[in-house]
């Protein structure tokens, strides 16, 4: 009985158990017969009345908290080993584009929800950024040595020839600028980490850089792919703000404004960024990484095809 109902309740097998006792205990076998349904009612009741929570995390056999929230609560606490442990048994079973994407920014946006909240003080806030970061940081240091040891097992010295000289051969390259502050930045970071994986170089300007500092670090670039990182709840508009100074400025320059969310972006929302100059809006890391990929590409294809008519 408690594995049948389990399964089509939403009930845990030892809520059921337990319900069976207790039933049982006050009614008899009337008790035992009214149990399940009892507690499918109070399992209820503790979903979507607010004081009554606490039946619904005692009876159901839903995951009481995503990983998400599970990895931002262990900030919250200063516990940066125990983060680092749901990172990496989240990692294990899973994807880093799936990591950064279900896990780490979702983190990073409940910190920047919190705070423009007033509910985040600052030294929980520089906690969260730095471990952040240095998380990041080291996935991306793990990436390099893996492809240090493909290259060690490389047998052929020509094969090996042309991965040690990968960077002349680079699939291209692309600017990362923070909408507004450091969590726009660690973003970026992440879409960084993507990129490089992928082949494609990728440099993210400091948040604490003025907006014409920024114009003229993508002068200087040379790139022709940009992408805006901006994070949610005051994102766009900062983000409207940068595709205002670059497209008057950089006629021909491809302009990605990553607005990392949860779902797609609001047509509302949509509609202004493109109005104020960006090309394209991307939601996740890992379709903003795979459409940045694609502009790298072609730009870098038209540059080599005017070099060679040069």
């Amino acid at each position: 009985e408690p594995w049948l109902y389990g399964s089509s309740t939403g009930i845990s097998t030892l809520g059921i158990l337990t319900s069976a006792v207790f039933w049982t205990w006050i009614w008899g076998p009337i008790g035992l017969v009214m149990a399940t349904p009892l507690t499918v009612c109070l399992a209820v009741l503790g979903r979507y009345v607010p004081d009554l929570a606490f039946l619904n995390t005692l009876l159901s056999d839903e995951e009481v908290l995503p990983t998400h929230s599970r990895f931002y609560q262990r900030l919250l606490a200063l516990d940066a080993e125990e983060a680092l442990e749901i990172v990496e048994e989240y990692f294990a079973d899973n994807s880093l584009e799936d990591l950064c994407d279900t896990v780490l920014l979702p983190a990073l946006s409940l910190a920047e929800q919190d705070r423009h909240r007033g509910e985040l003080d600052e030294a929980r806030q520089g906690f969260v950024h730095q471990t952040m970061r240095e998380i990041v940081e080291d996935f991306g240091e793990r990436q390099r040595e893996e492809a240090k040891k493909v290259a060690a097992k490389l047998a052929d010295g020509a094969e090996k020839a042309s991965l040690e000289n990968a960077d002349d051969a680079i699939k291209g390259a692309v600017l990362c600028l923070p909408a507004r502050d450091e969590a726009d930045e660690i973003a970026a970071l992440m879409m960084a980490q993507l990129l490089e994986r992928r082949g494609v170089h990728a440099t993210v300007i400091s948040p604490r850089a003025l907006s014409g500092e920024m114009m003229e670090q993508v002068e200087g670039s040379g790139v022709a792919v940009v992408c805006v990182s901006a994070l949610p709840p005051f994102a766009a508009t900062h983000a409207r703000y940068l595709c205002k100074r670059l497209r008057p400025r950089f006629k021909k320059l491809e302009i990605i404004v990553g607005l990392w969310q949860s779902g797609s972006v609001a047509k509302k929302t949509e509609d202004r960024l493109l109005a104020s100059g960006a090309d394209t809006l991307v939601a996740t890391l890992a379709e903003g990484a795979n459409e940045l990929e694609r502009l790298a590409l072609n730009a870098e294809a038209l540059k080599s095809s005017s070099d060679g008519e040069a």
